[in-house]
């Protein structure tokens, strides 16, 4: 068959045929990963058929493609899928497997986290949506991003949803993932045709805490990427490669490209003061007493700590920084915190004035104006700045502090702008498949948090598109949901993506 005009047509019907097919397996699989944990450093292993990274290997496998398990740490794989085309060229489809943990189980319909129950979102406008679950419903806010995909786009108010942890971040990425890899292989298998390139499906673990599966398999110099070399094509005048792009699933707004999000550094505070007895509160230096006035000063001293960081920094395209306070906090005698049936505090010192305490900070910040030159220096410069405003402004009588980083994230940005990134081909063509499925050409965004596309566009060198994914809502929050109608659609939009990217050979 040639290479033509028609039998791109061809493929493309076949493609969306395939999906179609599959939608109600898809959806059976969606909801047998919600049902099942995936903890960051736990999502199992291929040769376990209960856990996720198990599902997902033989998933794969069933689409008649080549599937690899890369072991990332003990008990935690991850899984890799190949259409093999023709040529140099590759298109990676990245999906986290594991899931932040499920928070208080009493908080959730049934107590349960991981029903992956049937039930409806519904918009009522202002950035609130109901969750209708049949015998209850809950009211709860989105974000504004989607919020205006539901005013701007869609003439319905009502969407089917499963619901559960992991749901929208980031199962019913994986399977439209999986999705698209089996249509592109059915429909080409059936037309005779390959693609000019190779699909690269990456299920990865331990986005949510500490990265180790987008580095074995992108970034490490023994990482999967380098290893089958990938990582040694042409590049252009940004050291970007030339023949390899990306796209990066994560929990997202209904299929509109992400491009660009900001960097982060989580900062940790730890306070010494002086114990003594409860009877005696005067003789001793309340360390938590202490936080607490640390931690309102920082609150109160956000906008402030913002326009210092301004001078330096670019808020034109992500937004200026912000800080989230005491995001974590423990101090005294507490010993360790249990969860099971609500959360358990073991203590001591109930009577004792605390000696300690310690406390998180999460910054949020963008570019600088030398990006992606300068993101150290930004880093520095945004825990600088932090530090200078506690030594200004919180009195320090008869206690000490000490701030360390834990672990910080570079800033990305596709483009310096939206209408440059607009004009990038991978996002073009994104938009274009986009308005093909959805109806409507999507807006072009910034995430508030980060993704595996840091890694991917800073350490691997590949262009990626910094987010994408279906629509849903509440990740890392109670009664999360994904949209399943959005799960099928985007199957479509990344199969017919990779068309464009990949071309065709007859």
């Amino acid at each position: 068959m040639p290479n033509s005009t028609e039998t791109r047509r061809q493929l493309e019907v076949a493609v969306i045929a395939a999906v179609e097919e599959s939608a109600g397996e898809g959806e059976a699989l969606l909801k047998d990963l919600i049902r099942t944990l995936s903890s960051s450093g736990a999502e199992g292993t291929a040769s376990d058929p209960k856990s996720v990274t198990g599902k997902v290997f033989a998933a794969a496998k069933s689409h008649r493609t080549h599937v690899e398990a890369q072991a990332v740490a003990p008990g935690s794989e991850n899984v890799i899928e190949v259409l093999q085309g023709v040529g140099d060229r590759a298109f990676v489809i990245e999906a986290h497997t594991d899931a932040v943990p499920e928070g208080d189980p009493q908080r959730w319909l049934d107590g349960n986290a991981y029903s992956g129950r049937a039930g409806w979102v519904e918009y009522l406008g202002h950035d609130r949506v109901t969750i209708d679950m049949g015998s209850v419903r809950y009211e709860a806010g989105i974000r504004p991003r989607m919020s205006k995909i539901w005013e701007r786009n869609r003439t319905e108010r009502r969407r089917r949803i499963l619901y559960g942890r992991g749901s929208f971040d980031n199962k019913g990425c994986v399977v439209s993932a999986l999705l698209a890899i089996s249509a592109l292989a059915r429909a080409s298998r059936s037309l005779g045709v390959e693609l000019g390139g190779t699909v690269i499906g990456a299920y990865t673990v331990d986005e949510e805490e500490s990265v180790t599966g987008i580095r074995r398999f992108a970034c490490a110099p023994d990482s999967w990427l380098a290893a089958k070399g990938y990582l040694g094509g042409p590049r252009d005048a940004d050291g970007m490669l030339t023949e390899i792009s990306a796209v990066v699933l994560d929990g997202s707004y209904g299929w509109v490209p992400v491009v660009g999000h900001r960097g982060a550094v989580q900062l940790a505070v730890t306070i010494r003061g002086r114990g003594a007895h409860a009877a005696t509160p005067e003789l001793g230096v309340n360390a938590v007493e202490a936080m607490a006035r640390l931690l309102v000063s920082l609150a109160d001293g956000r906008g402030e700590i913002a326009f210092r960081l301004d001078r330096f920094l670019d808020a034109s395209i992500l937004g200026s920084a912000t800080l989230a306070i005491g995001t974590t906090i423990v101090g005294g005698g507490v010993r360790a915190i249990r969860s099971g049936g609500g959360r358990i505090v073991e203590r001591s010192g109930v009577n004792a004035i605390p000696d300690w305490c310690e406390a998180t900070i999460d910054v949020r910040f963008p570019q600088g104006r030398g990006y992606p030159f300068d993101t150290e220096q930004c880093k520095n410069a945004v825990v600088a700045v932090v530090r200078e405003y506690i030594d200004s402004h919180v009195s320090r009588e008869g206690w000490s502090y000490e701030m360390r980083e834990i672990v910080w994230g570079q800033p990305v940005a596709m483009a310096p702008s939206l209408e440059r990134a607009a004009a990038l081909p991978l996002v073009e063509q994104e938009r274009r498949r986009a308005a093909q499925i959805l109806g409507y050409v999507p807006d072009i965004e910034t995430a508030p948090g980060g993704t595996d596309a840091t890694f991917m566009i800073h350490e691997a060198r590949i262009p990626s598109i910094v987010e994408l994914g279906p629509a849903g809502g509440l990740s890392h929050d109670v009664h999360e949901f994904v949209e399943v109608d959005s799960v099928i659609a985007g199957a479509k939009i990344l199969a017919l993506l990779a068309t464009d990217q990949l071309g065709l050979v007859g």
